[in-house]
């Protein structure tokens, strides 16, 4: 008998499919190719989930870890999970008896299936050192039913005719993109999901990750720098920002000729060959070839001009070769396509995340770019800069990295006695200022008067969200293209503390 036992249960699945794909029938119609469709999703994959959940710690951890309750298709799976979940974060054990006086009293035990439906799942159960090949399977199932939705909703949208299609391509490309991330829209995380680390990017809990950071700032030598972001390897620049922080929208904003797109490069090529990280850069005022001559003048500390006549010395040359060789090493894309509107510089960016990973995104500038939408006009250039700047900060937080916007002042800083800088300055709009965490900006004296502390520039912090303002001198080569830190000459002293009593203690005049 033992042999037949199951012939009932295949009986039922082979009737069900039938009926799954057994033709419609309506009198006028031809449904004869019409099927039910059903959403991806796999019945025993959540069983043996949940079932290896109630036999292993293990594998409790890591699907409570990995997996939400809205990941199982089956209503009865999430409740039976959430319960799971929630003694995994509780660190309370999780039984079918302790399950089932949970789900009773949630006076959800009867919609589950009562606690026979219970101890099948949990006799469900297979090898648990395969638990991540199963949660991986439920993960691909949601995924798809979330692609699903999306599309549908697209399509929905799509056959609305919007009247702005531009602006509906940027929003399905940036749901796409949340779905590949795996970053669902959710209603909001407890705070306790985050200090406990179950919601953390980390995934460790506050207190340990303070632990660790405290760790590391011990260990560090005194010539280390305490900073937490990405380093630009300008020493006052990290120091006062904490590094280019994730998340971040950094203004750089400077009058024409100032230097401002030299200074953006070296923090770029600075991220790029020595903290070797990959690195994005929009250029819309000059094309690839430029950009990659200024990049091998100031990494080989070669004269600009020398470089374009090739009237190179012999060490000369040695060096543009060295400099060359090393940066074929490393991850720089440049997209030097003029004219890009907001909404294509964020598709190509998410193209440049998904594809290379980039750490750091270098926009040259933000005056060059153009709304979202084609109605603009030069009476409401205001309101499309400060949309352009707000979906800015919102690729900076999608993207979850820095990004540096190059941005131009107005001639208000011309008419103003020391040409100093300031916040009002900011061309076109006063919500650039109120979108960026930080603004910068670079003034150089010598521009105005060149006798005025040649060869130096100031980098001023005019907005710090997270920490100090001040000013950052720094040494600029202009004929390299070239910004380093300034090092203050050692100061002598006076020629009355010089004096040595000692050296004419010998001495005996005649």
């Amino acid at each position: 008998m033992g042999k037949f036992s199951q012939i009932p249960y295949i009986l039922n699945l082979a009737m069900e499919m039938t009926i799954k794909e057994k033709p419609l029938e309506k009198k006028g119609k031809d449904f004869s190719k019409s099927k039910i469709r059903v959403p991806p999703q796999s019945k025993e994959a959540e069983k043996l989930v949940l079932g290896m959940m109630f036999s292993s710690v293990n594998a409790l951890n890591v699907a409570a870890d990995t997996l939400l309750p809205e990941d199982f298709y089956f209503k009865e799976h999430q409740l039976v999970f959430h319960v799971l979940q929630e003694a995994y974060r509780n660190d309370r054990p999780a039984d079918v008896h302790l399950v089932n006086e949970e789900l009773k009293r949630r006076e959800e035990l009867k919609e589950v299936g009562g606690i026979v439906a219970l101890t099948e799942i949990a006799h469900y159960a297979g090898t648990s050192a395969y638990i991540e090949e199963y949660v991986n399977v439920v993960k691909d199932k949601a995924l798809l039913r979330r692609m699903i939705s999306t599309a549908n909703e697209m399509e929905k949208k799509a056959q609305q005719e919007p009247s702005d299609v531009l602006s509906f391509l940027d929003e399905c490309q940036s749901k796409l993109y949340t779905i590949s991330q795996e970053k669902s829209a959710k209603e909001g995380f407890l705070l306790r999901d985050i200090l406990s680390g179950v919601r953390a990017s980390t995934k460790l809990p506050f207190l340990k990750e303070l632990q660790d950071r405290q760790e590391e700032f011990l260990t560090k030598g005194p010539n280390q720098a305490h900073f937490t972001g990405l380093s630009s390897h300008f020493l006052d620049v990290d120091k006062m920002i904490n590094g280019l922080c994730p998340s971040q929208l950094l203004i750089l904003a400077a009058r024409p000729s100032m230097g401002k797109t030299a200074l953006a490069l070296n923090i770029a090529q600075n991220v790029a060959f020595r903290t070797k990280e990959p690195v994005g850069i929009f250029s819309l005022e000059m094309n690839s070839e430029e950009l990659l001559h200024r990049l091998i003048c100031s990494e080989s500390e070669v004269e600009s001009e020398k470089i374009k006549n090739g009237s190179l010395t012999g060490s000369e040359y040695q060096k543009v070769v060295a400099a060359v060789n090393e940066m074929q090493k490393h991850t720089m894309i440049i997209d030097d396509q003029p004219g890009l509107k907001i909404s294509d510089l964020r598709s190509r960016a998410r193209r440049m995340k998904e594809m290379f990973n980039i750490k750091l995104l270098v926009i040259d500038y933000l005056q060059l770019l153009s709304g979202p939408k084609a109605s603009y006009n030069s009476d409401n250039r205001q309101n499309e800069i400060s949309e352009i700047s707000r979906m800015l900060k919102n690729l900076a937080r999608e993207l979850n990295i820095p990004v540096i916007c190059l941005s131009q002042l107005s001639r208000k800083v011309e008419e103003r006695q020391g040409h100093r800088p300031m916040l009002s300055d900011l061309r076109e709009s006063g919500s650039i200022e109120q979108d960026a965490d930080i603004v910068m900006f670079l003034f150089r004296r010598e521009y105005y008067n060149p006798q005025d502390k040649p060869g130096t520039a100031e980098l001023i912090v005019a907005k710090n969200r997270h920490g100090k303002v001040g000013d950052i001198q720094l040494v600029y080569k202009k004929s390299l293209a070239l910004f380093q830190n300034f090092v203050a000459p050692v100061q002598e002293a006076p020629l009355a503390q010089q004096f040595n009593p000692a050296a004419f203690s010998n001495f005996q005049p005649k």
